[in-house]
């Protein structure tokens, strides 16, 4: 079981890696060993990988662009834990995807996370309470990309 997680995150890993050539490694290997990923490290990703911000830029540079662009961080830091939610919310916003009636009406990490779990971006619990993985942002990340591919 371990050898085929294993095998299959090193697979994953090398798709990831031809759509994010210039990523920092350091953010990826920190992000597989969190067991409940936080909010610097996934939105950093999600911003790099979407071209919104440059590679070299920092955690606390994405985590300014999201609240210059009014991503309301409340009383978060950071190194906060994210929920699926929050980490939803971002990709929906931040690859500009389509998505149904519920989001459009109430645009927000419940139905940013539905949205995803629809599209079976998301294969575990599509709870957009619960805290999630290093290894799940970049399973969901993956995903996404792979899927905005295939529908352009």
């Amino acid at each position: 079981m371990k050898i085929k997680r294993l095998f299959f995150l090193g697979l994953l890993l090398s798709c990831f890696t031809f759509f994010l050539t210039a990523q920092s490694n350091t953010v990826i290997d920190e992000l597989l060993e969190k067991q409940n990923a936080d909010f610097g490290r996934s939105s950093y990703m999600v911003l790099t990988a979407s071209g919104l911000i440059d590679d070299n830029s920092t955690m606390e540079e994405s985590i300014k662009y999201l609240t210059k662009h009014g991503w309301d961080m409340g009383d978060k830091e950071p190194g906060a834990y994210i929920t699926l939610g929050e980490y939803s919310f971002i990709l929906m916003q931040y690859f500009e995807m389509d998505s149904g009636i519920m989001y459009k009406i109430f645009p927000g990490p419940r139905y940013a996370a539905r949205e995803l779990y629809y599209l079976k971006l998301i294969d575990e619990d599509g709870s957009p309470g619960r805290t999630i993985s290093g290894e799940e942002v970049i399973r969901i990340l993956g995903r996404l990309m792979e899927w905005k591919e295939s529908t352009l």
